[in-house]
């Protein structure tokens, strides 16, 4: 069983920040072996998969980051929106991958956090970054008019209640920790097992290839590196 890393906080409070830095350890800069993972027919893959740097348990990480904001965020409910990313992380986390998710909406979800709680270590980082420091990174992230911050600081306040009462509602089921930035990427390091030591010989070769998802729009044909082949991955599709 998989490890399910799941920073929360409110928009511009550096989420995705510490997803591209954790990505960075896994050589995503550096060409390091990254799968995509596609859903049949279409074309854009709905995440990544990443081999450990260190020899562990590879990471999946759900959404996209090629843009400034990021995350589950850009998995829309056309293409499953959260329900699909709660199936997702208990089909990775269940076949033996740490999963990384974050997004603003996925931040002050409780219900299908506690059920993924019940079935995996679920550890859930609060971002404890002020709420005006989170604020300016927004209006500086929208380019917005200075005449924009007394709403984009009512969005923030209202992000972080929704957050906060989230967080506590699973307090009982789930690893809950509240840190700042530096503090939540070490511990997230410590969770996956990465250590400061040099990268193995060939660890940076770009290998990057494409996995489709044991899903329900998946058929026949599936790759040989495919998960659909696992055995169960076909109960998990059954009970979803």
């Amino acid at each position: 069983m998989g490890r399910i890393i799941n920073p929360r906080g409110t928009g511009g409070s550096g989420k995705t920040e510490l997803a591209r830095r954790i990505l960075a350890a896994y050589g995503w800069t550096e060409g390091g072996q990254i799968e995509s993972l596609r859903r049949l027919g279409r074309k854009r893959a709905i995440g990544y998969r990443l081999r450990h740097p260190r020899g562990g348990r590879p990471l999946v990480v759900l959404g996209h980051y090629e843009r400034t904001s990021g995350g589950c965020d850009t998995i829309p409910a056309a293409h499953g929106g959260l329900d699909e990313i709660f199936r997702l992380a208990d089909h990775w986390a269940a076949t033996g991958h740490d999963a990384l998710l974050e997004g603003s909406a996925w931040s002050a979800e409780h219900h299908r956090s506690a059920q993924l709680a019940m079935r995996h270590q679920l550890h859930v980082l609060h971002l404890s970054t002020p709420l005006e420091v989170a604020a300016r990174n927004l209006t500086a992230r929208r380019r917005a008019r200075r005449s924009s911050w007394p709403l984009i600081m009512r969005t923030v306040l209202a992000q972080h209640e929704d957050i906060k009462a989230a967080c506590d509602k699973l307090r009982d089921v789930a690893a809950v920790e509240e840190h700042d930035f530096e503090g939540a990427l070490g511990r997230a390091r410590a969770l996956l097992g990465l250590h400061d030591r040099p990268r193995a010989a060939g660890g940076s070769e770009d290998r990057h290839s494409h996995w489709l998802l044991p899903d329900r729009d998946c058929r026949l044909g599936h790759p040989p590196g495919c998960a659909a082949r696992n055995p169960g991955a076909e109960a998990l599709r059954e009970g979803s």
